[in-house]
C-alpha cells in the first residue's frame, strides 16, 4: 500500500454514448465492446481462463479465486459469479479480487449494468454495496457467503504487491497499453508471477509485444488467439516456473493453513470477535461450536443497549487507521445486509464526531481534505443542526452512512446461521493437546469439547490459559448510562461523538457514555460515573443537555452498565495464528543481538489455534473485519486484508519487538 497521506482517489468520469455505453473521460476508453460485452467477457476471459471446466471440477470446500486488473462496471466479476452459481457445486467459494484506480459511483453501476439483463439478479446485490472512493482494500461478502468480492482502490503497482494469497486465474483488463501505460509495466508481470502457482492461468484482450514479452519473462507460456469483435488478437496462457522465495522477514511469516480431517472449529467467546468469527467460518462451509461462559451471547462488552458505529481516523494512514476505515467499510455493508426491517437493530441516522482542541479540528480538516464526501465531510453550525435536531455552535466532522446499532442483537444476527451451535454455560480453564487436537477443558478439569481448530475471542479472559499468557492484552473499564427520553430530547436524530457519545433514543432511553478508566476492576455501576457522564453532556452538548430538564432539575437516570475494553498497548487487536513461545525465543535468539540478522528458520505456531481479540472500544468496525481474517487464514484463501495489515494485527509483533529490544530471556539470557 503507497505511504502516501492522501488516500483520496476520484470517481470515474463517465460519457454516455447513443447506444448507452460508458467511456473513460481519464482514459478517453471504453469499457466494453459496443456489440456485446457479455460475450466480450466470456471469449476474452471465461474460455481461455477455461473456468466452466475448473468451476465444474470444483470440490466442496474449494475457493477457486480470480484477479482482475481494471474492475471498471464490474461487467467480468458478474460473468463469472453467474457462471459460478451455474456451475460449481453447493460448498464451493468464489473469491473475485480486482484493482480500481477510478471506482464508478452507484447510479453509473446501475446505468451501465442495466444493458445486461441477464445479470439483473447479480447486479442489484453489486450495486447495494456502500462503496466510497477511497485507497485501500474493500471487502464484501454476496449470496451469503458463496462469493466474495475484494476490491483494491488505488494504483495497481501500490496495491497488488499487498495483496496475501494465490491465484488461480488473471483477467487481464483495464485500458489499453497505450492509453493507460503506467498499469501495464513488467512490475505488473512479476508481481502476478509472485502470487501464482502452476495451475494459475491468464488472459487478457491485448496483443502488445510488451505485454507478450513481460508475462514470458516473468514465467508464463503465452499463445496467441484470436480476439472478440474487430479485435485480431489476444493472449492467453499457463504459469509455468514457482518459486520458493519469499520477502516477509522471517520471524514474520505466518503458516499455512491447518490440514484438518473435519472442518469443525470451537470459538471460545460470544461477543463482537466470536460470533463473527463464527458466521465467517460458518459461511465458508465449517461447522462451528461456539461456547460462551455466561448464560448468553453478547454478555460482556458487547452487551450495551447501544453502540456506535463511527470510524475515528487519521490524516496520515497509519496501519490502525487503514484497518479501522476497512472495517468501518465492511460493518456498515454487513450491517446492512443483516439488519431485519420488521425489527432493526440497526439505525443508519449518521455519526457527527465535534473536536476537543485546536490540533484535533485540524486533524478533522485535514481528513475532509483527503477522503471523498460520501464518507465523510466537514459541517458548520447550521449543517449540524439540520442533521441533528440540535444547535450545537461547533463545526464537525459528518459520517453520512454511520449511526448506531444493538450489539447484542447484532451478535444474535451474526450468531444465527444452521452451521453455528451456541453452548452457554461454559467456562474454559485451560488447553490441552492431543494428537491433532485441542481439548477445551473447563474449571474441574473435566473436557467440555475437543476440535483441531480453536479460536480465542474471549478478551483479556484469553491470558488465563498459559499458551496466551504472555500476551499483553489490558482492561479498560467503561461505564455508559442511560437516560430517559423527553419530549425535546425526542428530536435528536444523529449520534453526536466528542469526549463521550449521546445516541438517539432505542425505545424510551439516549445511551450516554462511556468512562475510560485504566487499573480499575470495579463491576458495580457507579453514581458518580453517571454523574462523569452527565458532566460530559452539559460541557460538550449543552442543547442537548437541557432537553433532559423538562421536569427536573436533573436529567432522569433509567439504568446503567460497566464493561471492560480489552485492548493492547497499540490499539491494535490481536489477530491471528497463535505462536509456539519457546520455540519463537529459542529460534530467533538472535535477533536480540542484531535486529536485521535474517535468520534460517520459521516460527513455529501452535498447529490451528488462532486469537481475535483486543478490539478496545472499536469492536463494532473491527471485529468483523477480523472474523473475515481469521477465516481466510482458517482455510487458505486469499486474504480480505493486505499483508502489511496482517503484520500489524499478527499477534507475535509484541514478542519480536520484545526479542529485539532486550525486554525478554532468550535461551536463559537477556539484555
Amino acid at each position: 500500500m503507497s505511504t502516501s497521506d492522501n488516500i483520496k482517489t476520484t470517481h470515474a468520469r463517465l460519457e454516455w454514448r447513443e447506444n448507452g455505453q460508458p467511456v473513460s473521460s481519464q482514459y478517453n476508453d471504453i469499457y466494453f465492446s459496443t456489440q456485446s460485452g457479455v460475450e466480450e467477457t466470456v471469449h476474452t476471459f471465461i474460455k481461455p481462463n477455461q473456468l466452466p471446466e475448473r468451476f465444474t471440477g470444483l470440490s466442496t470446500g474449494e475457493c477457486f479465486t480470480i484477479a482482475e486488473t481494471g474492475f471498471g462496471t464490474g461487467l467480468s466479476f458478474l460473468c463469472a459469479w453467474q457462471l459460478f452459481d451455474d456451475l460449481a457445486v453447493n460448498g464451493a467459494r468464489l473469491h473475485f479480487i480486482s484493482t480500481e484506480k477510478h471506482p464508478l459511483q452507484r447510479q453509473d453501476f446501475q446505468r451501465a449494468l442495466s444493458l445486461w439483463p441477464l445479470l439483473k439478479k447479480q447486479t442489484s446485490e453489486l450495486t447495494g454495496i456502500y462503496q466510497p472512493a477511497c485507497q485501500g482494500q474493500q471487502h464484501f461478502v454476496f449470496a451469503g457467503g458463496r462469493v466474495r468480492l475484494t476490491l483494491l482502490i488505488g494504483e495497481v503497482q501500490d496495491t497488488l504487491p499487498d495483496l496475501y494469497g494465490s491465484v488461480d486465474a488473471w483477467f487481464l483488463d483495464g485500458f489499453s497499453p497505450s492509453k493507460n501505460p503506467d498499469m501495464w509495466s513488467i512490475n505488473l508481470f512479476e508481481i502476478m508471477a509472485q502470487k501464482s502457482h502452476e495451475q494459475t492461468t491468464f488472459a487478457t484482450f491485448t496483443a502488445a509485444r510488451m505485454v507478450r514479452d513481460g508475462l514470458t519473462r516473468s514465467g508464463f507460456n503465452v499463445e496467441k488467439a484470436s480476439g472478440y469483435g474487430k479485435k485480431r488478437d489476444m493472449l492467453f496462457g499457463q504459469f509455468r516456473h514457482t518459486t520458493s522465495l519469499s520477502s516477509v522477514r522471517p520471524e514474520w511469516q505466518l503458516p499455512k493453513a491447518t490440514a484438518v480431517q473435519q472442518q469443525h472449529a470451537v470459538i471460545i467467546g460470544g461477543g463482537l470477535a466470536g460470533t463473527s468469527t463464527a458466521r465467517s467460518l460458518a459461511q465458508r462451509g465449517w461447522q462451528v461450536t461456539l461456547l460462551e461462559q455466561h448464560p448468553q451471547l453478547a454478555a460482556e462488552a458487547s452487551g450495551n443497549p447501544q453502540g456506535i458505529i463511527y470510524a475515528k481516523l487519521s490524516p496520515h494512514h497509519t496501519p490502525l487507521s487503514r484497518f479501522i476505515l476497512q472495517g468501518y467499510l465492511y460493518s456498515i455493508n454487513l450491517l446492512n445486509q443483516l439488519n431485519d426491517h420488521q425489527s432493526p437493530f440497526w439505525y443508519q441516522t449518521g455519526v457527527i464526531q465535534f473536536p476537543t482542541s485546536e490540533k484535533e479540528l485540524n486533524r478533522y480538516q485535514a481528513l475532509a481534505e483527503q477522503l471523498p464526501k460520501d464518507l465523510l465531510y466537514m459541517a458548520g453550525a447550521e449543517q449540524i443542526e439540520t442533521l441533528s435536531g440540535f444547535s450545537i455552535h461547533h463545526e464537525g466532522l459528518v459520517f453520512p452512512e454511520a449511526g448506531w446499532v444493538k450489539p447484542a442483537e447484532f451478535c444474535h444476527s451474526l450468531s444465527d446461521h444452521p452451521a453455528i451451535k451456541i453452548k452457554t454455560g461454559h467456562n474454559v480453564s485451560s488447553l490441552e493437546k492431543d494428537d491433532n487436537e485441542w481439548i477445551l477443558l473447563n474449571e474441574q478439569g473435566k473436557e467440555i469439547i475437543r476440535s483441531e481448530v480453536v479460536v480465542v475471542a474471549a478478551g483479556t479472559h484469553c491470558r488465563k490459559l498459559s499458551v496466551l499468557e504472555h500476551l499483553p492484552v489490558k482492561a479498560i473499564r467503561g461505564q455508559i448510562t442511560q437516560l430517559a427520553q423527553t419530549d425535546n430530547s425526542r428530536r435528536l436524530s444523529a449520534c453526536l461523538c466528542s469526549e463521550g457519545y449521546i445516541a438517539p433514543a432505542a425505545g424510551n432511553e439516549h445511551t450516554l457514555g462511556a468512562t475510560f478508566d485504566f487499573n480499575d476492576s470495579c463491576q458495580s455501576v457507579r453514581s458518580g460515573d453517571h454523574q462523569r457522564n452527565i458532566a460530559m453532556l452539559a460541557d460538550r452538548f449543552p442543547g442537548v443537555f437541557s432537553a433532559f430538564n423538562e421536569n427536573s432539575s436533573n436529567p432522569v437516570i433509567t439504568g446503567g452498565r460497566t464493561a471492560f475494553r480489552c485492548t493492547t498497548p497499540d490499539y491494535l487487536p490481536l489477530v491471528g495464528p497463535v505462536i509456539n513461545r519457546d520455540a519463537f525465543l529459542h529460534t530467533f535468539a538472535a535477533l536480540q543481538k542484531n535486529a536485521k540478522t535474517l535468520i534460517d528458520g520459521k516460527p513455529e505456531y501452535l498447529p490451528g489455534l488462532y486469537i481475535n481479540t483486543g478490539h478496545g472500544s472499536r469492536g463494532l468496525v473491527t471485529a468483523p473485519l477480523s472474523g473475515e481474517v481469521i477465516a481466510s487464514m482458517i482455510c487458505g484463501d486469499s486474504n480480505v486484508v493486505e499483508y502489511s495489515l496482517l503484520e500489524a494485527l499478527n499477534p507475535t509483533r509484541f514478542l519480536i519487538r520484545d526479542v529485539i529490544k532486550g525486554n525478554v530471556q532468550v535461551n536463559g539470557k537477556s539484555n
